[in-house]
């Protein structure tokens, strides 16, 4: 059997990478410790080998699924700044980020009840306003958006994301009013009070 001829961390690795697809297709609440054996082809000792808890697992799993949201993203192309930071932010309904955001919806859920699911929702959750910070500050060098002086990027893009997380709330509570065409429509009027973009 191959694992036989595998070292420690190319089990581990191919322990998490079997983690990722079942999160990808059933989310952080199908990660048993029992499926994650049966994908990876592993006994479930070795997947308690590798991880100190099923917990510690799932927000391992969350944040490299997160960091390869960033890369799916980057490998997007847009034509400017705004369309940049638009997608940055998931209201973009994209097979691709689909999956991953639904992730995201989950982990929010979660961090009452999983106190390792909540760290690694908050380093994520850092790198993500790193991600907008970088996109805005593109977007000023490129002479798309034109900020005031008072307020900080840094400052900015936490209201973006405060922004787009509490209309999401609203939008998963399926108000009247607040479809996903809405949704948009509400998250361009705040980037354009934020950015005031010279073109678009």
């Amino acid at each position: 059997m191959i694992m036989n001829y595998l070292n420690r961390e190319q089990r581990r690795a191919m322990i998490i990478d079997a983690a990722k697809e079942v999160a990808l297709q059933d989310g952080l609440n199908g990660l048993t410790v029992r499926r994650i054996a049966t994908e990876a082809q592993v006994s479930t000792g070795q997947v308690h080998h590798h991880f100190q808890s099923s917990s510690h697992l799932k927000a391992e799993v969350f944040i490299e699924l997160m960091d390869q949201l960033t890369e799916v993203e980057k490998q997007m192309q847009t034509s400017n700044s705004f369309e940049r930071l638009s997608l940055l932010l998931g209201f973009e309904n994209l097979e691709q980020t689909q999956p991953y955001l639904r992730l995201w919806n989950e982990a929010e859920v979660l961090i009452d009840q999983d106190i390792e699911i909540k760290r690694a929702y908050n380093i994520t959750m850092e790198r993500w306003h790193s991600t907008l910070v970088n996109a805005i500050e593109q977007g000023m060098e490129n002479h798309e958006f034109s900020l005031p002086l008072h307020s900080p990027i840094k400052d900015i893009a936490w209201r973006l994301i405060a922004f787009v997380c509490g209309m999401e709330g609203i939008y998963q509570l399926g108000l009247n009013g607040l479809d996903a065409h809405s949704f948009k429509h509400h998250v361009e009027i705040m980037l354009d009070m934020e950015l005031r973009p010279k073109t678009r």
